[in-house]
């Protein structure tokens, strides 16, 4: 008995000695904080950029309609070509037009003959009817004569201008320098004022725009930059760069051309367009493209934030800082544009927060942490 005495005493001991060893293992676990690696914000000096999506569209694009009547006799141009301004493009056939221009001639020249009797009759009307050498009623007719003799001038001076009109509109050129598409028309056939299909279309493309459309929030925050700079010296130089869908960088250089005078109610934002040399025709109305505008020497002071410790869910972007009690909490954040692997912060941070960049999966709001901060390679901020 006494030997099962102390053989239970002994493994007793035994257990609780493991217990213990457990439950102080388990207690140290419990007090071990999880090390995560933190980047403290500072003040960084960035170029101010943003980009849009947009289109290229021509300068001028129109459809080109005949204005008088008659066969079509010649057609000076080739699909597709390059034309120059008043180069011509058709001609219908002049003759008929030349014939109207000659009446036309005549019948001036006819009224300007009568006109100049009627002149002497009623020079001559106004010295008899002072000593009543003629009747009032004589006199009265050779005034009305001449008053209808000037007024036959006038509308055959219309006539003849209209007959003139008529002559050149039957030769149609290029209102300006541009590329043609298909001529929906062939010598022969017969060309009306009342058609609906155009001649041909032409397009102006040397200048060429790039039409896009910005949020009305951001443009609210451009407008801000740009009322700020232009008060501190009055000068506003930006950098347009064009990339094309092809991933190519459009090598002329660009400027705005215009900015939309309201915000569009169903889609919130406002058109703009900005203008490129396109010397080589290029660039097609219609192409995709994606531009960049920042300002020219131009920094500000901004935070950066990786792009790794950003975090997004239903109520948009977030990252997860560290306070001075080493206790996690989250930071609701806006964003700017991208830099390198950084991205520009523009609400929700303040300078000298600690954002968790390395071990977001082991914490959650509330909870202490041991945080280490390290340093992120710089990215270049323009």
């Amino acid at each position: 008995m006494r030997f099962d005495n102390k053989y239970v005493l002994t493994s007793t001991a035994i257990v609780s000695l493991l217990l213990l060893g457990c439950k102080d293992v388990t207690q140290k676990q419990q007090v071990a904080a999880p090390i995560v690696e933190t980047v403290t914000m500072q003040a960084s000096e960035i170029t101010p950029y943003h980009s849009f999506i947009g289109r290229t569209v021509a300068e001028n694009d129109i459809d080109i309609m005949p204005r008088v009547n008659g066969e079509l006799t010649e057609v000076h141009f080739k699909d597709g070509d390059m034309v120059e301004k008043d180069q011509v493009l058709f001609q219908i056939d002049p003759r008929p037009y030349k014939a109207a221009l000659a009446y036309a001639k005549a019948s001036l020249q006819k009224a300007q003959a009568e006109l100049s009797l009627a002149n002497r009759e009623a020079d001559r009307a106004k010295k008899l009817i002072k000593d009543k050498s003629i009747s009032e009623q004589q006199y009265d007719d050779a005034i009305a004569k001449l008053a209808t003799a000037t007024a036959s001038v006038k509308g055959a001076e219309a006539s003849l201008l209209s007959s003139q009109l008529d002559l050149e509109f039957s030769t149609i050129r290029a209102p300006f320098s541009g590329r043609v598409g298909f001529s929906n028309y062939r010598v022969g056939d017969r060309i009306t004022t009342l058609q609906l299909k155009p001649l041909v279309s032409l397009t102006q493309i040397d200048p060429i725009h790039f039409r896009f459309n910005i949020d009305e929030k951001l443009y609210r925050r451009i407008r801000n930059v740009v009322d700020a700079v232009r008060a501190e010296d009055g000068k506003l130089d930006v950098d347009l760069d064009l990339n094309l869908s092809d991933g190519s960088e459009y090598p002329a250089d660009g400027k705005i051309y215009a900015v939309g005078n309201k915000i569009d109610l169903d889609t919130g934002s406002i058109q703009a367009e900005a203008t490129f040399a396109n010397t080589k025709y290029s660039l097609m109305p219609g192409e995709y493209g994606n531009l960049t505008i920042s300002l020219k020497g131009k920094t500000i002071e901004g935070l950066l934030v990786p792009a790794a410790s950003v975090q997004q869910d239903q109520s948009g972007d977030y990252v997860m800082v560290v306070n001075s009690d080493n206790v996690v909490a989250r930071r609701e954040i806006d964003l700017g544009q991208t830099y390198g692997t950084n991205k520009a912060v523009t609400a929700g941070l303040a300078e000298n927060e600690k954002v968790i960049v390395k071990g977001l999966q082991k914490v959650r709001v509330g909870m202490k942490v041991q945080a280490n901060d390290v340093t992120v390679p710089a990215n270049k901020a323009s």
